[in-house]
């Protein structure tokens, strides 16, 4: 789960790198039960003006984008390397927000959804678990009455890429821009074209791994697996709904060192369901390198060209995926 580092910590580094703000927002939260906390960054000179662009970051824990030590491999945080392409003028002044979809220890993620079994393993910040209602009915909210922004962009890594998928899949429109680092997607219907043929389960991370028991109960609730696939949320999607999620464009890339191939795979797949709906893609390159890795280095690069290609208004192709690496 990464170096343990305290909020105080967190606020006092961020105090010394930063020429924008890190604040920490407490919000007490009905759908929960409970208070929840989120980190907002504010660039240098904000005034509560209206009209920036906002945008999301999702991983699990509030922390883990402002957090130097979530692993090894890197030097700066995300935050700090925002701050830095805004003092330099390569992106511009924008809001970032930083949720909190976990339990305080970030040992039980929520995910966003609503979670069937919280009570599976108790821990505090959990509350109700209904985290879906918390995103939607609370955060969101929040957000648009306290900033006003011009543009909705949201990122997220891993679990979190997941999360960008229940926001821009579930709410058909609201992002102008959505990007997946090594995203953790569902496949369509929890069927892993990848198992072996005598295997009695299908997508074995969404239907079997213990870390997910909470959100999805054990044994699994398979009226909350099919709730929950975001996959089949834009295979399903016609009408009105396919042409917001067009109006959105979609920012996918994933490591190529993985071991087990999964989430490169589950990129791919997502990237020809995209382009087959009709929806825009902003990179051609599904890998974000032949050597990039499932880590935050990595995965803040990532962050760095999503913000080019968005504020560069390159033009992003429709209807194919190109291979390799960029």
């Amino acid at each position: 789960m990464g170096g343990i580092t305290t909020q105080a910590a967190i606020l006092a580094r961020h105090e010394a790198s930063l020429q924008g703000r890190l604040r920490l927002v407490r919000l007490r939260s009905r759908a929960l039960g409970l208070a929840k906390t989120l980190y907002a960054y504010e660039p240098p000179g904000y005034a509560g003006e209206a009209g920036l662009p906002l945008l999301y970051l999702f991983r699990g824990h509030e922390r883990e984008w402002a957090n130097v030590r979530e692993d090894a491999s890197r030097q700066a945080t995300a935050v700090e390397d925002l701050d830095a392409r805004i003092v330099a003028g390569t992106s511009p002044p924008l809001i970032a927000l930083l949720p909190g979809l976990t339990s305080s220890d970030n040992h039980v993620p929520g995910l966003g959804i609503e979670m069937v079994a919280p009570a599976l393993n108790p821990k505090p910040g959990l509350g109700s678990g209904r985290f879906w209602s918390y995103l939607t009915d609370e955060v969101i909210p929040w957000a648009e009455t306290r900033y006003r922004p011009s543009q909705r962009l949201a990122a997220g890594f891993s679990l979190g890429g997941y999360t960008v998928s229940l926001v821009a899949f579930g709410k058909p429109g609201y992002l102008d821009h959505a990007g997946f680092y090594d995203a953790l997607f569902p496949w369509p219907e929890h069927d892993d074209p990848r198992r072996p043929e005598h295997e009695p389960l299908s997508d074995r991370v969404w239907t079997a791994a213990p870390i997910l028991s909470p959100a999805f109960g054990w044994p699994r609730d398979p009226a909350a697996l099919a709730r929950w696939n975001t996959t089949d949320w834009l295979l399903a999607a016609d009408g009105a709904p396919l042409d917001a999620l067009r109006r959105t464009r979609y920012w996918v890339q994933c490591a190529g060192l993985d071991g087990a191939r999964g989430n490169r795979d589950r990129a791919f797949e997502v990237c020809k369901l995209l382009a087959e709906r009709g929806c825009r893609l902003g990179f051609g390159d599904v890998m974000l390198s032949a050597t990039a890795e499932h880590s935050w280095r990595w995965c803040d690069l990532f962050l760095g060209r999503f913000l080019d290609g968005v504020f560069a208004h390159e033009e992003a192709p429709v209807a194919s995926v190109a291979t390799g690496a960029s």
